[in-house]
């Protein structure tokens, strides 16, 4: 192992033991760094209907391409259903193989390069996506490479399902404000493009925002999403405008 090369073994256990999204994130990035890529996103919940929304996290990525994705990317993103047939990690490239891809399919894929993407499963029957992308240069994505950044994807997508569990819990009493500002966060809008949606000043969205987390018990914007959606006040995606709540997750 180089001078300066993360373990992949130590970074597994930083992920494993992080108490918080932000401890977690720094984790996400040891680990990157261990299996050579730079980029890693997961999507969850992740059912045959699409028109239940999913949760983006973004580690990597740049910002607009994430952008990109959150209003019209994930229409025409393969690998998330693809996942849904497989009990195993497969790469990128092998897609057109794997399903009947659309012309719009295609041309995301060719964007985006190569990569691995993990089917997963968390506590309470939640199914996920990670997808690794973005490796380092020189580095062959082989069999033994895939299955190394499946046991990574696994272990934290499960780790990331307990720092934001809500087994058990009942959602808090957010004010119609506070639910249309929470919807707005799940799908990627700052709050600066909040404020301007519904009218109001930024300082006010920031208050909301304070609120918002101090009733989910969370201290960032990804896991205030997730958890969101997990206690069934939001849904993300193409039904977001549409659904105010969906199911709670259930044991």
């Amino acid at each position: 192992m180089s001078q300066g090369k993360v373990d992949y073994w130590d970074a597994l256990a930083q992920a494993a033991q992080a108490d918080s999204v932000v401890s977690f994130r720094r984790a996400i990035h040891l680990i990157l760094d261990a299996i050579e890529f730079d980029s890693l996103y997961f999507l969850a919940p992740v059912v045959a209907d699409r028109r239940v929304g999913r949760v983006l996290w973004n580690v990597g990525f740049p910002e607009l391409s994430e952008q990109h994705y959150r209003e019209y990317g994930w229409k025409y993103d393969p690998l998330p259903d693809i996942a849904l047939n497989r009990s195993s990690a497969f790469r990128w490239s092998d897609a057109p193989r794997l399903a009947r891809l659309t012309r719009q399919q295609k041309e995301f894929l060719s964007r985006i390069g190569e990569g691995v993407g993990v089917p997963c499963t968390g506590p309470f029957a939640r199914a996920g996506f990670v997808g690794v992308g973005n490796p380092h240069e020189g580095v062959v994505i082989d069999d033994a490479l895939v299955r190394k950044v499946q046991v990574a994807a696994q272990l934290c997508f499960q780790r990331y399902c307990e720092l934001v569990s809500v087994r058990d819990e009942e959602p808090p009493d957010l004010s119609q404000r506070e639910l249309d500002v929470i919807r707005w966060i799940g799908e990627g809008k700052s709050n600066a493009v909040i404020a301007e949606i519904l009218g109001i000043t930024k300082n006010s969205v920031d208050s909301y925002v304070k609120r918002i987390f101090a009733k989910l018990g969370v201290s960032d914007r990804t896991a205030a999403a997730v958890k969101a959606v997990a206690l069934g006040l939001i849904a993300t995606g193409e039904h977001s405008k549409k659904a105010a709540h969906r199911p709670r997750w259930r044991n």
